[in-house]
């Protein structure tokens, strides 16, 4: 692949900022993260895609998903602070409870990505700001840098895909 050298982490207290990136414009990421359709196709693991998507792309809107996981779906919802296409989504990520409702157990998190081009490649910035650096520290021994690096793996693939499909 080549693509996993140029990803880098790095944490500052309640914040984590993992960078990557990918070789192609940046209307194009910022698309791909907008809508269900696209989201469908990537966002997720391998073992563990996404399952249900509803979206209402703009500020104030919701992102409500689930992953299929092996015995169970996680779910999670997302409500959109800050949308300016094609640099930047500012989200509030929360957990869901098996009865759909904000977990208690699991923190929420500010989700802000942010989209930089140069010379025809995109550089996204994914900053993860949790309430403590204890909430990031739960996140983290729960493998949340190597789910977002599963999760750009599959946008890796999925990209090259849609550029050979033009």
């Amino acid at each position: 692949m080549g693509n996993m050298t140029n990803q880098t982490t790095e944490q500052e207290a309640n914040v984590m900022i993992v960078k990557r990136t990918f070789d192609v414009p940046r209307e194009l990421i910022f698309e791909v993260h907008s809508n269900c359709t696209h989201l469908m196709n990537w966002y997720g693991g391998d073992e563990w895609p996404l399952a249900r998507c509803e979206l209402d792309f703009r500020e104030g809107g919701r992102w409500s998903y689930c992953f299929k996981m092996p015995d169970e779906e996680a779910c999670g919802l997302a409500i959109y602070k800050e949308i300016n296409r094609p640099e930047k989504i500012v989200y509030k990520d929360h957990f869901l409870d098996e009865k759909g409702e904000l977990s208690q157990e699991l923190p929420s998190s500010l989700i802000t990505l942010e989209f930089t081009e140069a010379n025809g490649k995109t550089t996204v910035v994914n900053r993860w700001e949790y309430p403590t650096e204890k909430d990031l520290d739960l996140m983290l021994e729960m493998g949340a840098v190597e789910g977002l690096t599963e999760i750009w793996d599959r946008l890796h693939k999925y990209l090259n895909q849609l550029l050979l499909n033009q």
